[in-house]
């Protein structure tokens, strides 16, 4: 059964364009792993700040394989993380 992670996240003020800038190859990259279904990334209308992310992944395996990635590790965890004052996740699975 599939996993779904749903991540909130709100980047600190000034560093909005920061983390937009590095989100599309966040996406691309994850879209490359096996065992990644879909990952998009939506920015708020209202809170250009505030940022969704949407996964899917075959299984917890898949998630964790993700998390242990060169890409993810470098660009979110280096490069976003720091930039966030809220980070929120959630995982859930399908119906």
């Amino acid at each position: 059964m599939s996993l779904v992670v749903i991540t909130d996240w709100l980047a600190d003020t000034g560093a909005e364009q920061h983390v937009a800038d590095l989100l599309p190859a966040v996406t691309e990259a994850a879209l490359t792993e096996p065992g990644v279904l879909s990952y998009r990334v939506v920015r708020s209308l209202r809170d250009q700040g505030a940022f969704v992310v949407f996964a899917e992944y075959e299984d917890e395996n898949a998630l964790a394989a993700h998390r242990d990635s060169v890409p993810y590790q470098r660009l979110v965890l280096a490069g976003i993380t720091p930039h966030l004052i809220d980070r929120q996740a959630e995982a859930y699975a399908l119906v």
